[in-house]
């Protein structure tokens, strides 16, 4: 759903394999056609790849294999799926524009229901008014099955019933959650006196896929909490924009002007929400940074770039750069609360990682993913394929880089074991923002050691920027 804007690099001579060439006869004209895009990854990846010395002997290669099943042969032990390879793409592919999870119906084993967990924005789902916590129940009157389930994402126009989760409550009409079983047989019990149901709400009309572009800042606002002097910002950012230079710089202005606003409405608190963030461009990373440390840490180092031994001479420290936030503004915050995921990757980790040295930061949510490294995007003009390489490893101010794991959060929610409240970004009941909120207001303390499943109830309420390089 995102535009990418894939660069233009110098490319380092390619390998000549002898295993070409047979009793002196030259058949590279034969081959070249059916080798030169693996051979072109080969050589790049020799030059420019973190973990080079893991690369197997080009003798033992087999250079016909597709750039997916070729790449995956020469990658690292160390390399996680952070190293990729794709087609080329000017435009963004035709979309519905939403994610969702099955969860089996109780009486039966061979349908669903499917929980909306993300709607993009002007998108059709949300054309059709499906939201983040919505219920798919029937799809064009018929059950979700292995084989209906198809018609959730074969792009035509679709006919959706949908519903809401409610709680039936018990003898003593007390609130309670009920036993929803997924799809890979978990359940979400949280109390096992009542039963939550989908409520029918009707009939929806979903249109035909189309290109769906996205802006990374997902949802802002500010949030009072009635009674207290909180005034408190909220940012939904999905992504560090890997799109046009011109995309990039809209975007981040977009965070610019939020940033304003916060200032003039003398924010004392702010909530960032990245439990969808995978990634993208370091000079986003920088940016969002400068708006949210202390004043007095501007132009202080942020981080360091370390490539390998071929590639020394790229190593580079980046900085807290205040040149970066014109027309925007620090806000001198000592706290950042963040909201995260298994999604949560890349950029923004390296985000957590880097401001830690200088503010609080109190993680909400589960364990982020663990890509603790930079990719960079590499193209051939022969070949319609993009090749993205782990290059560099990215370490904070103290030199720290230790969270291939993952990040803990210091409150651990499975948002899904709260059904009631999965709702749409930025509601302030959703369970993930209303807990960060329970925190801020100490209706919620943080544990002292260690991370723990929280019980959470509603409640009122520059120069050495290196361009093109992407956090993974």
């Amino acid at each position: 759903m995102k535009l990418r804007k894939l660069l233009l690099f110098p490319l380092p001579g390619l390998l000549v394999l002898t295993s070409l060439f047979s009793c002196g006869e030259d058949r590279w004209k034969e081959y070249y056609p059916l080798t030169g895009r693996d051979l072109w990854m080969d050589s790049l990846m020799r030059e420019v790849y973190l973990w080079y010395e893991d690369i197997p002997a080009s003798k033992g290669l087999n250079y016909f294999q597709g750039p997916e099943a070729f790449l995956k042969s020469i990658l690292s032990k160390n390399d996680k799926g952070f190293s990729t390879v794709d087609t080329i793409m000017d435009t963004p592919l035709p979309s519905y524009g939403f994610d969702y999870t099955l969860y089996k119906i109780a009486t039966s084993d061979t349908t669903y229901n499917a929980l909306v967990s993300y709607v993009a924005k002007n998108s059709p789902a949300e054309e059709a008014g499906l939201e983040r916590g919505s219920w798919i129940m029937l799809v064009d009157g018929d059950s979700i099955t292995k084989k209906t389930e198809e018609r959730l994402t074969d792009g035509g126009a679709r006919t959706l019933h949908i519903g809401k989760y409610v709680i039936v409550k018990d003898e003593n009409n007390e609130d309670t959650e009920g036993d929803t079983e997924t799809e890979d047989g978990d359940s979400d019990d949280e109390d096992d006196k009542g039963v939550g149901v989908i409520q029918e709400i009707g009939d929806v009309t979903l249109p035909a896929v189309r290109p769906v572009t996205e802006s990374p800042v997902y949802v802002n606002g500010v949030i009072a909490l009635e009674g207290t002097d909180y005034k408190i910002a909220y940012l939904a950012y999905n992504s560090f924009t890997a799109g046009t230079a011109e995309s990039n710089e809209k975007y981040n202005n977009e965070l610019r002007t939020f940033s304003q606003q916060c200032k003039q409405l003398n924010i004392n608190n702010f909530i960032l929400d990245l439990r969808y963030n995978s990634g993208g461009e370091m000079e986003c990373v920088q940016l969002l940074a400068d708006i949210l440390v202390p004043a007095d840490r501007l132009e202080s180092p942020f981080a360091f770039l370390q490539y390998n031994d071929k590639q020394s001479s790229k190593n580079c420290d980046l900085i807290l750069d205040s040149q970066l936030l014109q027309g925007g503004a620090n806000l001198n915050l000592p706290k950042v609360y963040i909201i995260t995921s298994g999604t949560t990757a890349g950029a923004a980790e390296m985000l957590i990682n880097c401001l830690k040295p200088y503010m609080t930061i109190v993680l909400i949510g589960q364990t982020t993913k663990g890509e603790y490294v930079a990719t960079e995007t590499f193209i051939n003009p022969k070949y319609p394929w993009a090749l993205r390489p782990v290059v560099c490893e990215v370490f904070n101010s103290n030199g720290e880089a230790n969270y291939s794991t993952g990040f803990k959060p210091d409150i651990s929610i499975n948002e899904t074991s709260y059904l009631q409240y999965y709702l749409p970004l930025g509601d302030p009941n959703e369970i993930l923002l209303n807990t960060a909120l329970g925190v801020i207001a100490g209706a919620i303390e943080l544990p002292k050691s260690q991370t723990t499943e929280t019980a959470v109830k509603s409640f009122t309420t520059k120069k050495n920027i290196r361009k093109g390089l992407i956090i993974k």
